[in-house]
Formats: C-alpha cells, sequence, structure tokens
C-alpha cells in the first residue's frame, strides 16, 4: 500500500456479493437495515439510543465511515446482492493503526434471513485479502463474546487463532461482556 493514499476508492466484489463504500449508499437503505435487525443484532451489540434509528443518524454514520476510510484509519463496506435492493450486512476493518503495529479490529454483521448461506464468510474473506494486501497489515483481531458460536465457527473457518479472553471488555446490550480474542496474521510478513 503507498501510505500517502490508503484510501480503498472502488466497491469490492466476491463471487456472489458486492461490498459497497458508504458514501456511495443511501441513508434509508442502511436505516432499514438496522431497523430490520435491530431485535437480531441487540445480543451482540452495544444499546443504541433511539436517535440511532434515523436518517440523520445514519448520514452522520455514513459521513463518519466515509471520513476513516479516505484518511486510511479504517474500511468500512456494506453488503450487497447483486442486482438486488438493500443491504445485507457490514463489514469493517476499524482502528487501522500503522508503524510497527500494523494492526486493526474485524467486525460484521448480516441480516438475519441472510445467515447460513455462507455470505458473511465470502466478505470476511475479501476484507481480509485487502487488510492484508491492499493496507498491509501484519494482523487481524476479532473480538468475539464466547456465546456467539456462529462468529466463532465463522473466524475459527477462517484461521484465526484464539489468543486468550478479557474480562468486562465491551459494554454489549447494557452489561460488561468478556471477549475472545481471535486473530489472523499476514505470513507474508513473518
Amino acid at each position: 500500500m503507498d501510505s500517502s493514499n490508503p484510501r480503498l476508492t472502488d466497491r469490492v466484489y466476491t463471487d456472489r456479493l458486492v461490498l459497497e463504500q458508504p458514501q456511495s449508499l443511501d441513508e434509508k437503505d442502511v436505516l432499514a437495515f438496522y431497523i430490520a435487525n435491530k431485535v437480531f443484532h441487540a445480543p451482540w451489540e452495544p444499546v443504541r439510543p433511539s436517535e440511532f434509528y434515523q436518517e440523520d443518524s445514519m448520514r452522520k454514520l455514513l459521513a463518519s465511515q466515509a471520513a476513516d476510510n479516505a484518511e486510511g484509519r479504517a474500511l468500512h463496506l456494506y453488503l450487497q446482492l447483486p442486482q438486488e435492493p438493500g443491504i445485507i450486512g457490514s463489514i469493517s476493518l476499524s482502528n487501522i493503526i500503522y508503524g510497527p503495529f500494523l494492526s486493526c479490529f474485524l467486525g460484521y454483521r448480516i441480516a438475519r434471513c441472510m445467515t447460513c448461506h455462507g455470505y458473511m464468510g465470502e466478505a470476511v474473506e475479501k476484507v481480509i485479502s485487502l487488510g492484508f494486501g491492499h493496507f498491509g497489515l501484519h494482523r487481524i483481531e476479532a473480538n468475539i463474546m464466547p456465546g456467539n458460536h456462529a462468529s466463532v465457527r465463522l473466524v475459527e473457518k477462517l484461521g484465526f487463532i484464539n489468543e486468550g479472553f478479557s474480562s468486562r471488555y465491551l459494554k454489549i446490550a447494557g452489561v460488561w461482556e468478556g471477549h475472545s480474542h481471535y486473530v489472523l496474521f499476514n505470513e507474508a510478513l513473518e
């Protein structure tokens, strides 16, 4: 990656998905995704204020994510099926740190109606490739609550290793929850 221009400017394609940049999206589509999956995602996410579920909040969220992408601080993408309207998920490499650390955090969510189709595995594989290739990262970390069996299976299938557990790591659904740290290393940089 050219560190003077870390921005990934184009949408990204996998075999079955389009991974769209935040600046290219309509806040109404993103809001519809969050509202439709509010209950499904609730056990795994922070409590969100009611104001979050409004178009203005989505506009601000997308603008913030686009700025992070432009500055190389993150890679936020939204999953879509080609030729079909709507958002089916999101994926991010956040808190990208350069220098000797070359690391970031992986986060993702998918619509309830799109689980068990392999879409998120496909998206995560593509984003790992971008993280290691385009961004030149050494380490991608996914922090997962042990009870989130689907996420644990996903990262283990992709070769992440469990490096340990942190008690009271993130405030999820209003409670400080412990998380297991799963890590994938870029073997090309070893």
